[in-house]
């Protein structure tokens, strides 16, 4: 049986919304003071700017956005800045908490522009396109196979001379490799790959945060088949390994 990520995301946002956004200790908790408040969703504030910085320096100068869609808003750290610089905003997430939460934040700053809808693979709430699509600290905890759709949902989502931003991880540090204990009695390797033998029934409690990894020869292979030169690729590691693509589309 895979893992029911969403369940997990859905148990996680109930417990620490703001943590399970942005995993550093003063997050933690289900609601925060006003000032771990404000400094978690000015952390959101500069993300935004930095990367629309970058747009107007490598993909698209003079850029701005018009209706926006954020992919995996939580809380609304990302989407409320997005709403700032845009005509309309759309955030999508799978946990009805983390819906709550990002509705009160647009509720409490008098945004009017911004809406958030239930997320599902398909996007089935999501209606138009959109010329600006993202999506931070999010595809990660999707599996693969699933986030591939996804993300091919996301680009077909955008206009054609939109921009996307969107982060993923592809590879980890070794130490990370004892997480694996877990899944199976014995391994066997063969070459460079490694078999599980003997798979156990026991998993992570629910509510477990869990990283995936995706194929870059994938990710790329999507993204050129709708991109323009030049692609933006920002490596970033703290322990997981991710790229951050952000990029102008050319063709659907």
């Amino acid at each position: 049986m895979r893992r029911d990520t969403d369940r997990d995301w859905r148990t996680i946002a109930a417990e620490q919304p703001y943590w399970a956004v942005l995993s550093a200790e003063e997050f933690r908790g289900r609601d925060l003071d006003a000032q771990a408040k404000a400094r978690f969703f000015e952390s959101g504030r500069r993300l935004v700017a930095e990367i629309i910085d970058r747009i107007h320096r490598h993909c698209r100068p003079g850029f701005t956005l018009d209706r926006a869609l954020d992919f995996g808003c939580g809380v609304g750290r990302l989407l409320l800045p997005i709403a700032e610089r845009a005509r309309e905003a759309v955030g999508v997430d799978v946990a009805p908490h983390m819906i709550e939460l990002a509705r009160q934040s647009l509720k409490l700053t008098n945004t009017t522009n911004a809406t958030v809808v239930q997320g599902d693979d398909t996007l089935s709430q999501v209606s138009g396109r959109f010329n600006f699509v993202n999506s931070v600290i999010v595809l990660q905890h999707i599996p693969p196979e699933r986030g591939y759709r996804i993300i091919g949902r996301l680009l077909a989502l955008l206009e054609v001379g939109g921009v996307a931003s969107l982060q993923l991880t592809y590879a980890k540090e070794r130490r990370f490799f004892g997480h694996e204990a877990g899944l199976a009695r014995y391994y066997r390797r063969d070459g460079d790959t490694l078999h599980d033998l003997l798979p156990l029934d026991t998993a992570p409690p629910e509510g477990t945060i869990t990283m995936f990894d995706y194929d870059l020869n994938e990710i790329m292979l999507m993204v050129g088949d709708v991109a323009e030169p030049p692609v933006l690729v920002i490596p970033e590691n703290a322990g997981h390994a991710s790229v951050h693509l952000i990029f102008r589309k050319a063709r659907d």
